[in-house]
């Protein structure tokens, strides 16, 4: 499903623009998902983790890093798990639906619909490391 940019912030539209680069076709994320070697056929991996790991690079990396690995483990979002436990799901979907503005989070939850946000938690969920 296409992210709507209707109500997005001009930086919004900049980023789709800029990384637009950092998505993967759904071969490349199939090869990327942790979990799965790089031989899985795309087929094996339901569309909403591929279409997740796409709108995540979209709309995320350039904060979160491509994949959501970063550098700065506060925005290291391979260790939300680690973080929040059986609260994992309610933190994000607050997080990104409400943003943290005092930390730099946009709210997202005018521009990005119920579907979209779950199917990036779909691709977060697969790429869940433990903490270093």
């Amino acid at each position: 499903m296409p992210v709507t940019l209707s109500k997005a912030p001009i930086w919004g539209f900049a980023v789709f623009v800029l990384f637009g680069a950092f998505a993967a076709d759904s071969e490349e994320a199939a090869k990327s998902i942790s979990g799965l070697s790089a031989g899985s056929p795309p087929a094996e991996i339901p569309a909403a983790i591929k279409e997740g790991h796409s709108l995540f690079n979209l709309t995320c990396a350039h904060c979160h890093g491509p994949d959501a690995s970063t550098g700065q483990p506060e925005r290291n979002l391979r260790h939300l798990r680690v973080r929040y436990g059986s609260d994992m799901h309610d933190v994000f979907e607050t997080t990104v639906k409400n943003g943290r503005p005092d930390k730099g989070m946009p709210v997202w939850g005018e521009v990005l619909d119920t579907k979209t946000i779950d199917s990036i938690y779909s691709y977060l969920e697969t790429v869940q490391e433990d903490a270093e």
